[in-house]
Protein backbone atom coordinates (compact mmCIF):
# COMPACT_ATOMS: atom_id res chain seq x y z
CA UNK A 1 0.00 0.00 0.00
CA UNK A 2 1.42 3.15 -1.24
CA UNK A 3 1.46 6.21 1.80
CA UNK A 4 0.45 9.79 0.10
CA UNK A 5 2.70 12.37 0.99
CA UNK A 6 1.58 15.68 2.31
CA UNK A 7 2.88 18.59 0.09
CA UNK A 8 1.95 21.55 2.70
CA UNK A 9 4.83 22.82 2.87
CA UNK A 10 4.89 23.78 -1.20
CA UNK A 11 0.92 24.96 0.33
CA UNK A 12 1.87 27.30 3.09
CA UNK A 13 4.70 28.97 0.81
CA UNK A 14 1.75 29.19 -2.11
CA UNK A 15 -0.54 31.12 0.17
CA UNK A 16 2.19 32.64 1.83
CA UNK A 17 2.86 34.22 -1.93
CA UNK A 18 -0.40 35.44 -2.56
CA UNK A 19 -0.92 37.39 0.50
CA UNK A 20 2.01 39.06 0.32
CA UNK A 21 1.64 39.97 -4.04
CA UNK A 22 -2.35 40.50 -2.63
CA UNK A 23 -0.96 43.49 0.12
CA UNK A 24 1.60 44.41 -2.61
CA UNK A 25 -1.27 45.11 -5.36
CA UNK A 26 -3.52 46.75 -2.59
CA UNK A 27 -1.01 49.31 -1.36
CA UNK A 28 -0.25 50.21 -5.30
CA UNK A 29 -3.72 50.39 -5.71
CA UNK A 30 -4.37 52.79 -2.54
CA UNK A 31 -1.49 55.10 -3.63
CA UNK A 32 -2.80 55.05 -6.78
CA UNK A 33 -5.75 56.40 -5.96
CA UNK A 34 -4.21 58.65 -3.68
CA UNK A 35 -2.55 60.86 -6.32
CA UNK A 36 -5.19 60.89 -8.96
CA UNK A 37 -6.45 64.05 -7.34
CA UNK A 38 -2.63 65.63 -7.85
CA UNK A 39 -2.36 64.13 -11.18
CA UNK A 40 -6.11 65.76 -12.32
CA UNK A 41 -4.90 69.15 -11.12
CA UNK A 42 -1.63 68.85 -12.65
CA UNK A 43 -3.52 68.08 -16.23
CA UNK A 44 -5.55 70.97 -15.67
CA UNK A 45 -2.92 73.24 -15.26
CA UNK A 46 -1.11 72.58 -17.79
CA UNK A 47 -4.04 72.55 -20.48
CA UNK A 48 -4.89 76.19 -18.82
CA UNK A 49 -1.33 77.45 -18.69
CA UNK A 50 -1.45 76.59 -22.89
CA UNK A 51 -4.93 78.45 -23.28
CA UNK A 52 -5.39 81.04 -21.04
CA UNK A 53 -1.15 82.01 -20.26
CA UNK A 54 -0.62 81.38 -24.04
CA UNK A 55 2.46 78.90 -22.85
CA UNK A 56 4.08 76.82 -25.60
CA UNK A 57 5.94 74.38 -23.55
CA UNK A 58 5.07 73.36 -19.76
CA UNK A 59 8.09 72.29 -17.33
CA UNK A 60 6.75 72.32 -13.68
CA UNK A 61 3.60 72.49 -11.66
CA UNK A 62 2.95 73.36 -7.91
CA UNK A 63 -0.33 74.13 -6.10
CA UNK A 64 -0.84 77.13 -3.63
CA UNK A 65 -2.82 77.27 -0.75
CA UNK A 66 -3.24 80.92 0.28
CA UNK A 67 -6.46 82.82 0.79
CA UNK A 68 -7.25 81.37 -2.58
CA UNK A 69 -5.77 78.54 -4.37
CA UNK A 70 -3.88 78.84 -7.51
CA UNK A 71 -1.72 76.06 -9.56
CA UNK A 72 1.80 77.55 -10.70
CA UNK A 73 3.27 76.58 -13.95
CA UNK A 74 6.44 76.93 -15.37
CA UNK A 75 7.13 77.12 -18.86
CA UNK A 76 8.08 79.03 -22.14
CA UNK A 77 6.10 81.48 -24.49
CA UNK A 78 6.01 81.19 -28.59
CA UNK A 79 8.73 83.23 -27.92
CA UNK A 80 10.66 81.11 -25.89
CA UNK A 81 10.71 83.07 -22.60
CA UNK A 82 10.69 81.52 -19.38
CA UNK A 83 7.60 82.38 -17.27
CA UNK A 84 5.67 81.31 -14.70
CA UNK A 85 1.40 81.22 -15.14
CA UNK A 86 -0.24 81.51 -11.95
CA UNK A 87 -3.84 80.67 -12.25
CA UNK A 88 -6.65 81.00 -9.64
CA UNK A 89 -8.53 77.92 -9.52
CA UNK A 90 -11.93 79.28 -9.00
CA UNK A 91 -14.35 78.75 -11.97
CA UNK A 92 -13.07 81.90 -14.60
CA UNK A 93 -9.51 80.53 -13.81
CA UNK A 94 -8.15 83.88 -13.96
CA UNK A 95 -4.28 83.76 -15.14
CA UNK A 96 -1.00 85.93 -14.12
CA UNK A 97 1.81 85.56 -16.58
CA UNK A 98 5.16 86.90 -15.33
CA UNK A 99 8.84 86.85 -16.67
CA UNK A 100 11.13 84.42 -14.40
CA UNK A 101 13.77 87.71 -14.52
CA UNK A 102 10.88 89.59 -13.15
CA UNK A 103 11.43 89.06 -10.11
CA UNK A 104 13.34 86.65 -7.88
CA UNK A 105 14.35 83.04 -8.17
CA UNK A 106 12.75 80.16 -6.10
CA UNK A 107 16.53 79.72 -5.06
CA UNK A 108 16.75 82.94 -3.95
CA UNK A 109 13.72 82.69 -1.90
CA UNK A 110 14.77 79.49 -0.39
CA UNK A 111 18.00 81.51 0.45
CA UNK A 112 16.49 84.14 2.27
CA UNK A 113 14.47 81.62 4.40
CA UNK A 114 17.44 79.93 5.10
CA UNK A 115 19.72 82.73 5.96
CA UNK A 116 16.46 84.24 8.26
CA UNK A 117 15.06 81.29 9.50
CA UNK A 118 17.74 78.37 9.70
CA UNK A 119 14.77 75.67 9.19
CA UNK A 120 15.36 72.05 9.78
CA UNK A 121 13.78 70.64 6.47
CA UNK A 122 12.02 72.84 3.95
CA UNK A 123 8.44 71.26 3.00
CA UNK A 124 7.94 73.50 -0.42
CA UNK A 125 8.36 76.79 -2.22
CA UNK A 126 5.92 77.71 -4.30
CA UNK A 127 4.32 80.25 -6.30
CA UNK A 128 0.74 81.90 -5.89
CA UNK A 129 -0.86 85.25 -5.11
CA UNK A 130 -1.35 86.94 -1.78
CA UNK A 131 -2.87 90.57 -1.56
CA UNK A 132 -3.22 90.75 -5.31
CA UNK A 133 0.50 90.40 -5.85
CA UNK A 134 2.69 87.38 -7.20
CA UNK A 135 5.03 86.26 -3.79
CA UNK A 136 6.78 82.87 -2.82
CA UNK A 137 5.52 80.75 -0.34
CA UNK A 138 7.71 78.80 1.73
CA UNK A 139 6.75 76.23 3.81
CA UNK A 140 9.44 74.40 6.16
CA UNK A 141 9.56 72.81 9.51
CA UNK A 142 11.93 74.87 12.17
CA UNK A 143 13.45 72.94 14.49
CA UNK A 144 11.29 72.00 17.19
CA UNK A 145 9.32 70.59 13.62
CA UNK A 146 6.95 73.49 14.04
CA UNK A 147 4.98 74.02 10.67
CA UNK A 148 6.11 77.25 9.33
CA UNK A 149 5.35 80.30 6.57
CA UNK A 150 7.18 82.55 5.12
CA UNK A 151 5.30 84.79 1.76
CA UNK A 152 7.78 86.85 0.17
CA UNK A 153 7.06 89.45 -2.48
CA UNK A 154 7.97 88.00 -6.06
CA UNK A 155 9.50 90.67 -7.56
CA UNK A 156 11.81 92.41 -4.81
CA UNK A 157 12.32 89.18 -1.75
CA UNK A 158 10.67 91.23 0.93
CA UNK A 159 8.39 89.42 3.87
CA UNK A 160 5.05 90.13 3.24
CA UNK A 161 3.60 87.35 5.92
CA UNK A 162 5.28 85.03 8.24
CA UNK A 163 3.28 82.41 10.12
CA UNK A 164 5.84 80.38 13.03
CA UNK A 165 5.03 77.57 14.96
CA UNK A 166 1.30 75.62 13.88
Amino acid sequence: MRVQRRRRPERVIMIVLLVVLAIIVAIYGTLWVAQRPMHQAQKTAYSLAVSKGKLKTTTGFSQYNGEQSYYAVTGTTKKNVPVYAIINTNSKHQTTVVKQTAGISRTKALRKVWAKRNPSKVIKATLGKYDGEVVWEVTYLNKKNNLCYEVLQYSNGNQLKSILNI
